[in-house]
């Protein structure tokens, strides 16, 4: 993966479970060695589902695993994750935006980004 996306990682993880804890190593002022970082750790993040994995393990889901997590899980199973939500947060304020991915941004995963307030294919109903 440092070959494909050009960054070096350094790994550190818990041998007794497994979480891994990858260090992109990157510049954040290189707007393209941002983009090559936030798509290193997505694939990493997908590689571990399709190898049996989970997106995340003790410290739950940021805002840069948000995309992924739409692909460990289905549709019906984050429709029961908003609804669980808005049961105890019906003003959604809690964490808005982090932990669930929004239907829309599975619906657009592909690096779909809200900047500055406006959401591309604002249309495409969303919790």
């Amino acid at each position: 993966m440092e070959k494909k996306h050009g960054l070096r990682c350094a790994n550190v993880f818990h041998a007794g479970d497994g979480n891994l804890h990858p260090l992109i190593l990157f510049d954040g002022n290189d707007p393209d060695q941002l983009r090559r970082a936030e798509a290193f750790g997505a694939d990493i993040l997908e590689t571990s589902v399709e190898m049996g994995g989970t997106i995340t393990g003790e410290h739950g889901v940021g805002v840069e695993k948000l995309g992924s997590m739409c692909v460990q899980f289905s549709p019906a199973e984050r429709e029961q994750m908003l609804a669980l939500k808005a049961a105890f947060d019906p003003k959604s304020l809690l964490n808005p935006g982090k932990v669930i991915p929004t239907l829309v941004r599975c619906a657009e995963y592909g690096k779909m980004h809200v900047k500055r307030g406006l959401l591309p294919f604002a249309d495409i109903p969303r919790f």
